[in-house]
């Protein structure tokens, strides 16, 4: 076995413990929410039937839907987007098309035998497959994310601080009364003092100074322990599994909301995660755009009539459309077809860039011109 098969091999086993800690945490929220939550405590112990069922009915509802598209995204890791075209000939093209040099050539993946690679896709080295449209790997659904996936992916960012929200509005009140308590209490105990508060390192281990709040409230609750009733709800009851999966879950929305706003912002300027990470290294691959026909007709060289190719400055975003168009576009299921390159739909270019290169090369034509008379 290769190093990178090794590698490879590593890297899937993380994520999958990623996707079994991840899937884990929607089923306990839902166990919480649904019968601690909404039918021990809302429901029974308050009486607020209307209130609970409908609070029941809320977090059956997203909390799986949540779960189910997750699970769909982390599926189809060696399937999904990777159809397989044949290399078109770059002198059947008469539309504009990215091109890796200033001979026109369109892009193939040596990792995957000499295939074609089409304009946007990436060969992915996690998952050992080339990606059609691709944007990014995600180590949280162990899989990548790609145009015909965006939607889905978007979503489920979206969801996910929706779905916490409507989960904890009923308990937000009581639990910040118990994390209150819970701190007080470590505060002020002789043992919490000894072994935490008073020892220098709690200011340096377990997350420095905001850290250190944090483990001396779950000393608190530990503490608080010894204090449970029975009989009462967990809900009325200071517990620290219900503060750390709370915890856990306003700490996935956030990272999953800013996640998502920061994916949208880079769509909408017609970016991927890709070309933004591509854009930061101070070496990437140049980019290059031909466009058929352009040329001047020169006798001695009738091959270079046929397409002119100029380079992609720094900085310029290639598949810019416009907000609304760029929008559009990722929320536009295109379908692949099959193998046919006829019915493969080609990304359309930035039209400003098309018409900076359009000049240029009328500047270049005319300057040929001249020399040539």
């Amino acid at each position: 076995m290769s190093l990178r098969s090794r590698g490879r091999r590593r890297t899937r086993l993380m994520e999958l413990f990623i996707q079994l800690f991840v899937f884990l945490i929607i089923v306990y929220s839902l166990y919480i929410t649904s019968i601690q939550i909404g039918i021990k405590w809302l429901i029974f112990y308050h009486g607020y039937r209307i209130l609970g069922g409908i609070y029941v009915a809320a977090v059956l509802f997203l909390l799986p839907l949540l779960g189910i598209v997750y699970i769909w995204l982390s599926l189809g890791r060696n399937t999904h987007s990777t159809p397989r075209y044949p290399l078109p000939d770059k002198d059947d093209l008469t539309e504009p098309y990215e091109c890796v040099n200033p001979d026109g050539d369109l892009a193939t993946c040596s990792k995957c035998n000499g295939a074609w690679k089409p304009p946007r896709s990436h060969h992915c080295s996690t998952c050992g497959v080339c990606r059609i449209e691709f944007d990014h790997h995600c180590p949280w659904v162990g899989n990548c994310v790609t145009r015909s996936r965006m939607k889905a992916f978007l979503f489920m960012l979206f969801l996910a601080p929706v779905a916490y929200v409507v989960s904890v509005f009923p308990i937000y009140r009581t639990l910040t009364r118990h994390m209150s308590l819970a701190l007080t209490v470590s505060q002020h105990d002789a043992w919490a003092k000894r072994v935490w508060w008073d020892w220098f390192g709690s200011w340096i281990f377990a997350g420095g100074p905001f850290g250190r709040w944090i483990f001396g409230m779950a000393l608190g609750f530990r503490i608080l322990k010894a204090q449970r009733n029975p009989d009462a709800p967990i809900i009325e009851q200071p517990t620290l599994r219900l503060f750390v999966i709370c915890a856990l879950g306003s700490i996935f929305s956030l990272f999953t909301l800013t996640l998502a706003l920061w994916t949208l912002k880079d769509l909408v300027r017609g970016l991927t995660t890709l070309d933004v990470m591509q854009g930061r290294r101070q070496k990437h691959p140049s980019r290059f755009v031909c466009i058929p026909g352009d040329t001047p007709r020169v006798r001695d060289f009738p091959e270079a009539s046929r397409r002119n190719v100029v380079p992609v400055i720094d900085g310029e975003r290639l598949y810019d459309l416009g907000f609304w168009s760029n929008l559009r576009d990722v929320f536009d299921s295109r379908p692949y077809h099959g193998t046919n390159t006829a019915l493969y739909g080609w990304p359309k270019i930035n039209p400003v860039v098309l018409d900076r290169m359009r000049k240029m090369t009328q500047s270049q034509n005319i300057s040929i011109d001249n020399t040539n008379n």
